[in-house]
């Protein structure tokens, strides 16, 4: 209402500090005054109009009576408006205790935060502009921590960055974010069919039930590296023949879900995620509203999202090593956890296959 009175030049017919001209008792007015007090009767009388158009038919009670547009005004600010230290002291307790859900709009959560002050700033109340950033900063969800630490500095002798400035590089960081999340989750669990060797002939050894891959013949993939025990003709294809048989039970059941722990790893090559069944293994979380997540087996449900820390162990000497796995899917539903192997790349990992 003040942006409109101010476009139309009607300010001061509502402003505390103005005498109405229209009140003034002239004794014997000349004819300049008698216009003067004509003028200012008639944009009175627009000033009154523009408040009763604005205003509902509800809140017409409050500017009954009133004779001139500063009554009018007066009379709606009394009742409308926070007024005293008690007013100020709930407006800024609303404003500093203000914070943004994990996931919602950021444009919604700063025009809410500019709105708080801009009452504050009605109520004579000035909330400078590097107090706004800061208040802006701590209303954010943990997952922005990170993200607005450099805004913050160590350095006395940095700029301080002003708040249109910051809600500018705030909007498009939660562009991005949503652009790069994708609305719904997809992903997508490949399945590979498990290898029947029982009836293949290894063509190193040229003895059934191992490929040679997996022969610790002479000449073998694996030459070398059967079990110590005693020598033996029998002795050597009974061990043979128990290592396929395990080999086989294994392969089976990293392609069967169902048959493999709930708490088990498997590295996946098809998955746009890292995916988390259980809850205690994130080092950090952010709850997010429900996803339903597609091409698990089954319909599944994305809770959350987080860091989950996994000890690998790689090389000849199998020494343990611990990984990172970011912004991974907390689904308690998901028939076991999944390692994609296109996160480990895009984060400057490697993942090598070789030798079958």
């Amino acid at each position: 209402m003040l942006a409109i009175f101010r476009d139309l030049g009607l300010e001061q017919y509502v402003a505390k500090d103005t005498v109405p001209l229209g009140s003034v008792d002239l004794d014997q007015p000349i004819v300049d005054e008698k216009k003067e007090q004509k003028k200012w009767s008639e944009r009175d009388t627009k000033t009154r109009a523009r408040i009763e158009l604005a205003i509902s038919d509800a809140e017409m009670v409050h500017v009954m009576g009133a004779e001139t547009a500063r009554q009018m005004w007066e009379q709606l600010t009394t009742v409308k408006e926070s007024k005293g230290q008690l007013g100020i002291l709930a407006a800024r307790r609303a404003l500093y205790r203000a914070s943004a859900e994990e996931g919602s709009d950021m444009a919604a959560h700063i025009a809410k935060l500019r709105q708080m002050q801009e009452e504050l700033h009605v109520m004579g109340n000035k909330v400078p502009d590097e107090d706004f950033v800061m208040i802006l900063i701590t209303s954010l969800p943990e997952s922005w921590d990170n993200y607005t630490t450099s805004f913050l500095g160590s350095s006395s002798n940095k700029p301080q960055l002003k708040s249109q400035e910051l809600v500018g590089i705030l909007i498009e960081e939660a562009r991005h974010r949503k652009e790069r999340d994708g609305g719904a989750v997809v992903a997508m669990q490949a399945k590979g069919k498990s290898r029947d060797t029982s009836d293949k002939e290894c063509y190193n050894c040229h003895k059934k039930g191992h490929l040679r891959s997996e022969c610790w013949a002479k000449g073998g993939a694996k030459e070398g590296q059967g079990p110590k025990g005693r020598k033996g003709k029998n002795r050597s294809n009974q061990a043979r023949a128990k290592e396929a048989e395990a080999l086989n039970n294994i392969s089976y059941m990293v392609s069967n879900n169902n048959e493999i722990s709930a708490y088990t790893w498997v590295l996946d090559l098809a998955t746009t995620s890292h995916i988390c069944n259980i809850r205690d293994a994130f080092v950090n979380f952010y709850p997010t509203p429900d996803t339903e997540v597609l091409g698990i087996g089954s319909p599944a449900i994305s809770k959350g999202r987080g860091t989950v820390n996994l000890m690998f162990t790689t090389g000849t000497n199998r020494t343990p090593c611990q990984h990172q796995l970011t912004d991974a899917l907390y689904m308690p539903s998901a028939p076991n956890c999944l390692v994609a192997v296109n996160r480990i790349d895009d984060s400057g990992g490697e993942v090598v296959f070789g030798k079958s």
